[in-house]
Formats: C-alpha cells, sequence, structure tokens
C-alpha cells in the first residue's frame, strides 16, 4: 500500500507539537508496512543530516517552496495555504492508495493533476478558524491581531469547502472530532490520539520544587500564557521553600526580551534549549495556564510522558479527554490556579498518585498505531459494504466511533 503524506513543515526533528504528531504518524505508518512518499511545502529547508533520518523511514522526499506576497492577503484563501499553491505543480510519479494531508494549510494539492481527491484523509490538528481567533485575542499588536482575525474568517470559508470535499478526516482532538462528528454524520472521521514519543514514561523524583513550563517562546498565546502566570500566580508562591519557575522554550531566533518588563525573581528562563530531557527531570510539576488556543495542546501530553504531573487551564487541557482531579488539575482562576500547584509542591504523594493516573489514561487511550491500522480496514472494506444503504452507514459510523474507544 502507498500512500503520500504531504505537510506544511519538514517533520524531523520532532521538535515542537506538530513535528511530534506529523513525525510520530510517518513512524507508525511505516511499521505498519506502508510505502511512503513525502511531500513537503515548507518555509525552512531540511539539512543534509536531518533528510537522511527522513529517508530511512520514507521511500522519496519532495520539496517545494512556499511563497506568499504582499497581495496575497487581499485573496479569499488563508495566507497560509495560498503561500503553498506550488503544492498544485509538483510532479508526482506514482498512484497513491492515500494522501494524507497534514493539516488544512497543504489543501492546494488536491488541485494537482496527479491526486485523486476522493483518496484523501485530512489529519486536522487544529480548528484553523478558532486557532487564528484566539491568537488575535492573545496579542495586543493592532496589525497582528487584524491578520489573526481576517485568517480565522478566511479559514471558517475554507473549512466548509473541505467539508464538500473530503469525506476522511483524523481529528487529534476529541471535542473537535465530537462536533464534527455531530454536524457530519456521513463522513469517515475519527479521534487518532497524537503518539507517544516514548516507549517507557519518565518518573519525577519530586524533589527540587521546580514548576516547569515548555512551549514555543515566539507564539503569542504561549506568550499570553507565561505573563498571566509571572502576573497572576508566580508571586502568589515565592514563599514555598524551594519553589522556582522554569520556562523553556523554542524562540525561533526572536529572542526573549519581553520577559525583561516582569521581575524575574525565582525564575529560570532557558531560550531554545538543545535538549528538554534535563529541564523535564530536574521539574516537580508541568504547569500550562494557556488562555486561548485551539486543538491539543501536545505539551500537556508531553510532560505526562516526561513525568510531571499537570496542572492546566481549561484550554490547556482541551480534547485531551484528560480529566480534573482523576488525572490533572484543572483550574481558570488565578487563585484556584495558585492553589492546585502549591497543594502538589507541598504534597508529594498527591503529585505521584496524580502522576500515575494520567500515565495509565494515556497508556490506555493514547495507541496511535492501533487507532491507524482499524481506520484503514475500515476503509478498505468494500464500497458496497460501507456505503450500500442507509443502515450501512450507520453501521460503519458506530464502527468508526467505536475504533476511538
Amino acid at each position: 500500500m502507498n500512500i503520500l503524506v504531504v505537510c506544511n513543515d519538514f517533520p524531523y526533528p520532532a521538535d515542537h507539537g506538530g513535528r511530534v504528531d506529523t513525525w510520530g504518524r510517518i513512524l507508525a505508518l511505516a511499521e505498519l508496512g506502508w510505502k511512503i512518499d513525502l511531500l513537503v511545502c515548507g518555509k525552512h529547508q531540511p539539512t543534509e543530516s536531518d533528510c537522511r533520518a527522513v529517508k530511512a523511514w520514507v521511500n522519496d522526499i519532495k520539496l517545494c517552496d512556499r511563497k506568499s506576497s504582499p497581495l496575497d492577503l487581499l485573496m479569499p484563501e488563508p495566507l497560509q495555504v495560498r503561500s503553498r499553491n506550488a503544492l498544485r505543480n509538483v510532479r508526482l510519479e506514482r498512484e497513491y492508495d492515500y494522501v494524507l494531508l497534514e493539516g488544512d494549510y497543504v489543501v492546494p494539492v488536491l488541485d494537482n493533476p496527479s491526486i485523486r481527491a476522493e483518496r484523501a484523509i485530512l489529519r486536522v490538528h487544529n480548528d484553523e478558524s478558532a486557532y487564528f481567533k484566539s491568537l488575535a485575542r492573545s496579542t495586543d499588536h493592532v496589525l497582528h491581531k487584524l491578520y489573526y482575525s481576517l485568517e480565522s474568517l478566511k479559514f471558517a470559508g475554507l473549512q466548509r469547502k473541505l467539508a464538500r470535499r473530503i469525506d476522511k478526516y483524523l481529528f487529534i482532538s476529541s471535542k473537535e472530532h465530537e462536533s464534527f462528528a455531530r454536524q457530519h454524520p456521513a463522513k469517515s472521521s475519527l479521534f487518532l490520539p497524537p503518539p507517544l514519543t516514548r516507549e517507557t514514561f519518565a518518573r519525577s523524583a519530586f524533589g527540587a520544587r521546580q514548576v516547569v513550563f515548555i512551549g514555543s517562546l515566539f507564539m503569542p498565546n504561549n506568550r499570553e500564557a507565561i505573563r498571566w502566570y509571572l502576573e497572576c500566580i508566580h508571586p502568589k508562591l515565592l514563599d514555598v521553600p524551594g519553589y522556582r519557575f522554569v520556562i523553556a522554550g523554542n524562540s525561533r531566533g526572536k529572542g526573549v526580551e519581553w520577559l525583561n518588563s516582569y521581575d524575574l525573581a525565582q525564575v529560570d528562563v532557558h531560550d531554545t534549549p538543545e535538549s528538554l530531557d534535563d529541564i523535564y527531570a530536574a521539574g516537580y510539576v508541568f504547569v500550562n495556564p494557556m488562555r486561548n488556543g485551539a486543538g491539543v495542546k501536545l505539551k500537556t501530553i508531553e510532560a505526562i510522558q516526561n513525568g510531571l504531573p499537570v496542572v492546566s487551564t481549561t484550554v490547556g487541557c482541551e480534547g485531551t479527554g484528560l480529566q480534573d482531579g482523576s488525572h490533572i488539575r484543572v483550574a481558570d482562576e488565578a487563585d484556584a490556579f495558585m492553589r492546585a500547584v502549591k497543594e502538589l509542591l507541598l504534597n508529594p504523594a498527591a503529585a505521584e498518585s496524580l502522576l500515575d493516573a494520567s500515565q495509565q489514561f494515556i497508556r490506555d487511550r493514547y495507541n496511535h498505531k492501533e487507532a491507524l491500522r482499524t481506520y484503514f480496514r475500515l476503509l478498505d472494506r468494500p464500497i458496497t459494504e460501507e456505503w450500500g444503504t442507509a443502515d450501512g452507514k450507520a453501521t460503519h459510523q458506530r464502527s468508526i466511533r467505536d475504533a476511538r474507544g
């Protein structure tokens, strides 16, 4: 079986959420026996060593340039989509059983004459309309706010068009999948959890009381989250013996000077660290204080795999399936958020119990490879069996939904 995976960013190294999800899926597909070609239309060219690492798992890599101009802002398509129009013209020599679109940005590939649109599967990383709306709320920069708001409106229109063109969807967020399935019951849609990045989960030693946030430091919604924590929560934890707040993430060369307006007493900042392993290993609890966002916050799942219990806002754990009190602690008000962090810092047994429950939940629910296996098996049933009658449709949809169990 041949599959073409189309990406808006080179998936390796898997050093942020979108890459973690895409790269993990490539590995799972390869392990399931698929022959994979990779087509990438991104902003940054991969290194030769990164290409060699990917070629160990895929047959062929094709790259095309992302291009845009100021006039593109005036067009009805989202800029993130229009800038990838080169995907329409890439020469593809092979026929594919399926074409896996890694997000809405790469939909121009559907207009490539070599692609059969009915074989397309869309991996929904975010509700992009909701995501850009959340970015607009997160920034104070007027021009950025205008750009994000316009992209949100354009993506809303694009999503309506895609719903008429694509009938196979894989959602990273259980919440977004449930909403979509209610609106489009005839689509073959599945909640496909993000792949796990560790075979063996780590465990905090619950020693030094380090509260950790790891995320892309160039993203406005992550910056907003850090600001809220520094302003509303951090000052109220300074009296906890040994407490420190650790911030780490990739700034894409933009630096972290925006943090200089804060009192950074008992704060450690790691701008674009080469590895996060030591930061996770020295942590006690992970916080995800995001106020705005869409999709699944992979930082929450990554933290649990890397051995840290999590305190999060509702936004920070949306779509994960993790439950407040059972697997993580959830609070949206500053005082409640602070109390949750403080209680875990002062009660290692409670922190360890919460971590145990969250790690077991992920082990039970986040079997990426088996979910893919089930989904493709269902898609490959004869058409008459799937779609021959109204009852057939209902049976098919029940099977797809049961597969996300």
